[in-house]
């Protein structure tokens, strides 16, 4: 079973290639590219994992996964953040943030799905190779 992998992401090419990325390692991807969509989407729909960028519209980044993790259900749903800041302080204030770990963009397209895949479940991660 292929894990469902929700992506909040404002950059319309960072967005692109992450669903490609993913789709082609056999991953399901909804997607939304603000922070309201994807609170909207997370709570319609059952994600093993999402990425979320930090600086979304509507609802940043931190605060909607503020918002996800007040619920029991979402405590256990691994989410990372996907910023295009090469970090150490965002990094930090991410993980503070009730993130579970961080991805830097632009990714790297050859170990992308094998980074998402270290977050999730064995039984939800697709095989490589």
């Amino acid at each position: 079973m292929s894990a469902h992998i929700l992506i909040i992401e404002d950059n319309e090419m960072s967005l692109a290639l992450a669903e490609y990325l993913l789709r082609d390692a056999g991953y399901i991807v909804s997607s939304a590219t603000d922070g309201g969509n994807g609170m909207r989407l997370a709570l319609e729909n059952t994600a093993q994992l999402i990425l979320c960028d930090l600086d979304l519209p509507v609802i940043e980044g931190p605060q909607l996964v503020q918002a996800l993790r007040a619920s029991s259900e979402w405590r256990k749903v691994p989410v990372l953040a996907f910023t295009a800041a090469s970090m150490s302080q965002e990094q930090r204030q991410a993980l503070a943030a009730d993130f579970d770990g961080c991805l830097v963009k632009p990714v790297d397209p050859a170990s992308f799905a094998a980074t998402i895949g270290q977050h999730l479940d064995p039984g939800m991660r697709v095989s490589q190779g």
